[in-house]
């Protein structure tokens, strides 16, 4: 009964096929739609060819970009703790003023051979100490203040200090390229701190840059050497995995100020063009070269080598962005003075044209733990078109999308005002006072712009983190507040001369409406810092760690 019934069928489905070809109802062809192509993919294949341009060939050797670019991708998405540590990286301000070209015998990824090399880390053992010391106390501790407290320009440490920032970096780690912080390295080599000693107290950025199991160790012998030179001990922008492993324990006063916004170049709505549509077009019209005629560049100077013309057109815009910065009678905050340079083979640049061929805008990718990245600085030269920092974001986002990295750090980015259980370890009225206090400066600052940009970037919120202040010996005193304020190039001066402006602008003053000069603002400027420690002595004791 089956086969008849199926071959009915089959009859009945030929007569229905031959009746629809006769009206003419054959279905069509189904035809597969290009796939969109994304903008941050035609931005990658721009910046791989805009190696063609930049890197430097050997010998006329056509191939030597193709492996440029493998290794530029290479270096953005491995490790390269251990490359540092094999081929140490000088600081370019020690290069020659010529544009090197790597020789033909050396990798893509290896820099100039006739850059100088980075002497070995060596410790000297504790006879080597005394014999070159003598037995005088203050020389015995003016040498072990040598062999532990380093600076950028300390070229036989260097090599140890971008191996354990490769290692260990995060993003509040951005002292690391701002020459005024000092190193703290552990006797083994194995373990940093990144500080800053200000009004008598060393404070710390980001977290120790060793692992967990030897922050005790770490902190054991810097309080040696704080001891020795009267200092206190705070941390700005420690994790909160520095919080619940040390600092709850131990009982400090902690203060959560900031959270850490990170873009996914793998996942962002930009990236896949769900979102940022005026971002999206507006780079469309800056890259077009019949509209914008931006065109976009990479550097990288532990693969492209050394391009000393290049770097310093990249100082000059920085140089220019932070003088017209710091012009502004505006009260600033959070601004670190950087030598994009001086941790070459942690960095990555990225940079824009102008039509006329000169650059005029870069971002910096610092290279973090965990194959993550901090942009930093991201800025448009003065006077450029509008748009260009956001199409350098995006340009971040493209090349580091390639090497298949998901974490792009932001920045800090300060909380507008804290609530009562962000401040832990202070009594009730002392807390009250530090979130007044707080409120009050974070209004008169330039910084709540900073959450409106993260935002229409669509930053990962399974990603962000908090960032807390720490105190270790406690209440911070008038000394940490100083500290602290002068960290984060926080002006009270300027906070009050805000405020005054704000007054001024609202109020018409007494006495036939003369306003102060500049002299009686910053008189009055010194009063007002005066009365913020007179009052937040109360909150303080005098126990240090």
């Amino acid at each position: 009964m089956t086969a008849p019934t199926e071959s009915h069928e089959t009859t009945m489905t030929k007569k229905k096929r031959a009746r629809r070809a006769k009206k003419g109802n054959t279905p069509a062809p189904v035809v597969m739609e290009p796939k969109k192509t994304l903008l941050v993919d035609e931005i990658g294949d721009a910046l791989v060819d805009q190696l063609l341009y930049e890197v430097p060939k050997r010998n006329n050797d056509d191939d030597n970009v193709g492996a440029s670019s493998l290794s530029l991708i290479d270096h953005l998405r491995n490790n390269i703790a251990a490359h540092i540590a094999a081929r140490p990286v000088a600081s370019s301000c020690s290069s020659s003023a010529t544009f090197h070209t790597m020789p033909q015998s050396s990798p893509a990824t290896s820099v100039n051979s006739h850059e100088p090399s980075v002497a070995p880390l060596q410790v000297s053992s504790k006879a080597d100490v005394l014999d070159q010391t003598g037995d005088s106390f203050q020389a015995r501790t003016e040498s072990r203040d040598r062999d532990a407290v380093f600076g950028l320009d300390d070229f036989k440490t260097i090599t140890a200090i971008q191996q354990i920032a490769a290692l260990h970096g995060r993003v509040a780690h951005m002292g690391i390229l701002d020459h005024s912080y000092r190193f703290f390295v552990n006797k083994t080599r194995t373990a940093a701190l990144s500080f800053k000693p200000r009004n008598g107290v060393a404070v710390i950025g980001g977290d120790p840059l060793c692992n967990k199991e030897e922050i005790p160790e770490l902190l054991s012998e810097f309080a040696a050497y704080r001891h020795r030179h009267n200092l206190g001990i705070a941390f700005m922008g420690a994790s909160e995995s520095f919080l619940n492993d040390h600092a709850k324990p131990n009982g400090w006063t902690t203060i959560r100020f900031a959270t850490e916004r990170v873009l996914n170049p793998q996942t962002n709505a930009v990236v896949l063009e769900n979102g940022g549509k005026r971002i999206l077009t507006k780079n469309r019209q800056l890259t077009n070269k019949n509209k914008g005629g931006i065109t976009m560049g990479v550097y990288a100077p532990a693969v492209h080598g050394i391009n000393e013309e290049l770097q310093t057109n990249l100082i000059t815009i920085y140089d220019t962005w932070r003088a017209e910065r710091n012009a502004s009678a505006s009260p600033q905050a959070f601004i670190t003075v950087y030598d994009p340079f001086a941790v070459p083979s942690l960095m990555t640049f990225i940079y824009t044209r102008a039509p006329d061929g000169t650059i005029n805008g870069f971002a910096g990718l610092r290279r973090l733990s965990d194959n993550g990245y901090h942009v930093d600085p991201c800025i448009a030269s003065p006077g450029s078109v509008s748009g260009i920092s956001d199409l350098l974001l995006v340009m971040a986002m493209a090349i580091l999308r390639r090497a298949g990295v998901t974490y792009l750090g932001l920045g800090v980015e300060p909380l507008q005002s804290l609530t009562s259980e962000d401040v832990n370890g202070m009594p009730r009225a002392c807390k009250n006072f530090t979130r007044r206090l707080y409120g009050h400066a974070f209004h008169r600052l330039p910084i709540g712009g900073k959450k409106a940009y993260h935002d229409k970037f669509h930053p990962d919120p399974d990603q962000e983190s908090a960032l807390y202040l720490v105190f270790p010996s406690g209440i911070p005193g008038p000394r940490h507040v100083l500290a602290m304020t002068h960290m984060a190039n926080i002006s009270l001066r300027k906070v009050f001369r805000a405020d005054v402006e704000a007054f001024v602008s609202t109020r018409k003053l007494k006495a036939g409406g003369k306003k102060e000069g500049p002299a009686e603002q910053t008189d009055k400027g010194k009063e007002f810092e005066e009365d913020v420690l007179a009052l937040s002595a109360p909150c303080s004791h005098l126990e240090n760690m």
